[in-house]
């Protein structure tokens, strides 16, 4: 995509200026003028280098004008604690971009994963961020269809200030998944590319997500997720569990049957030195194998005790070190693209509902196992951070929350959700929907055919976005 001349006034970036012209008045906006958008142009235009990639008009923030005045302050009204030594998750109420730089002093470099679902930009006038009303208007209050070149612009914009946050926040071995539709799919795709890399992107993780959307030439069945290293290289190998029921060789005749070798190392350049699992182990013929292993020293050494590790035929004995799996055993591989493990929509719709005690309260939530798998699949450690700033309904923090129920870890989560107003539903915004659905899954709830489901445990610090 290149920028495109502004040669007549009825091409939408003229008709851009002009309007911009009629907002310059307006409290809080005053970055957003002809003149600096024309010298946006201008500096695009102006280059005689040729150009490769993605080209948009970049919108400023509203909040550019008031950085330094933006806290976060803790409401202890609605802070959650559970009892006991519980796993204390943040809940941030405001606009993501200048709650993610406020999260900046602290958090740098030190998120772990993140995976949010932006809005689409679909063209509908439900479209909308509510402190960026640029998303579904011109500044002189014109709507912004579809099509406008002017539209995909202020998305762009609106995202690549976003992800550029995210990524300072990203560990360096940490990655972020983005949840897309067709809409800004390529467009996200470019950006991301220009932001975190073309070397850093992983696979789009294609989620099938029930009956699908249809037209008149077809029916897409899958959304999707798209992901990316902030660094591939520090980036650890993406794993799922299945069982094992495939086995039908025994190299070295165990009395256990048949099975099969799985990877339990990363090869040396893979690995990391200043690594914990990093470590030396020495095979039965004398030969030393030191790199970043799966698993903890502790761990290797039971697994060697029992005759778990394959070390290649003797009397050499000098294969590179593998597990051996057997049948009726779970062993981790490699994970597809494709995603057909999650609920449908409409379940996760049906299991938000039960939460809440009302019907389509917030429409089409991310299904919590589908949130679950991705973060599963990292093989993120026990104590990560994750963070998801468009929260919605707050399924990252219940797929967290369920993680750390089935293993023990103690996962941290930061959600950050804008106060957008809702109506007819009993709650006053989107914020109000996900502090309700956190609360219920910590303390319990009486789902929809009055069961009780016992809570999931933890703590809640839930704070606002002010601008001082």
């Amino acid at each position: 995509m290149h920028s495109k001349k502004i040669s007549s006034p009825s091409c939408p970036e003229a008709k851009f200026l002009d309007v911009c012209g009629t907002y310059a008045d307006v409290p809080g906006t005053s970055c957003l003028t002809k003149k600096t958008i024309s010298g946006s142009i201008n500096k695009m235009m102006s280059s005689s280098t040729p150009q490769y990639g993605l080209t948009w008009l970049d919108i400023p923030e509203m909040s550019d004008q008031a950085d330094a005045g933006h806290t976060l302050i803790k409401n202890t009204s609605k802070s959650y604690f559970s009892g006991g030594k519980e796993t204390e998750h943040i809940f941030i109420e405001g606009d993501n971009y200048p709650a993610m730089k406020c999260l900046l002093p602290e958090w740098r470099g030190k998120i772990s994963l993140i995976y949010t679902d932006p809005p689409y930009n679909t063209g509908s006038c439900t479209f909308t961020y509510e402190d960026s009303r640029f998303l579904r208007q011109l500044p002189d209050g014109t709507h912004a269809g579809k099509n406008d070149p002017v539209r995909h612009s202020i998305w762009l914009s609106f995202m690549q200030h976003r992800l550029a946050l995210a990524r300072e926040l990203l560990a360096d071995s940490g990655c972020i998944f983005i949840s897309i539709s067709d809409e800004e799919y390529c467009r996200l795709r470019l950006l991301c590319d220009g932001i975190f890399g073309e070397d850093n992107y992983i696979n789009d993780f294609m989620y099938l997500h029930g009956k699908g959307k249809k037209d008149r030439w077809s029916r897409t069945m899958e959304q999707h997720t798209i992901c990316y290293a902030k660094n591939k290289k520090q980036l650890a190998e993406f794993a799922v569990a299945e069982k094992t029921d495939w086995a039908v060789a025994n190299a070295d005749d165990d009395e256990r049957g048949p099975w099969f070798s799985g990877s339990i190392s990363f090869n040396e350049k893979r690995s990391n030195p200043k690594h914990p699992n990093y470590f030396t182990i020495v095979a039965p013929s004398g030969k030393k194998w030191t790199r970043q292993w799966m698993c903890s020293r502790e761990e290797m050494d039971e697994l060697i005790e029992e005759k778990r590790i394959y070390w290649g035929t003797g009397p050499a004995y000098d294969g590179v070190p593998r597990k051996k799996i057997f049948n009726g055993e779970q062993s981790l591989i490699i994970p597809r693209n494709i995603i057909d493990c999650a609920d449908s929509t409409r379940g996760a719709q049906r299991h938000l509902d039960d939460i809440l005690g009302a019907k389509n309260v917030f429409v089409n939530p991310k299904p919590v196992n589908l949130v679950e798998h991705l973060l599963a699949m990292t093989q993120m450690s026990g104590d990560a951070v994750v963070l998801d700033f468009f929260a919605g309904s707050g399924t990252t923090l219940e797929a967290v929350l369920r993680m750390n129920e089935r293993d023990g870890g103690t996962r941290r989560c930061i959600l950050i959700q804008s106060p957008e107003k809702v109506s007819g539903s009993g709650f006053r915004t989107i914020a109000d929907i996900a502090y309700e659905r956190i609360r219920r899954i910590m303390a319990g709830y009486t789902d929809g055919c009055g069961k009780h489901i016992g809570g999931l445990g933890g703590s809640l610090a839930y704070y606002i976005l002010v601008n001082q």
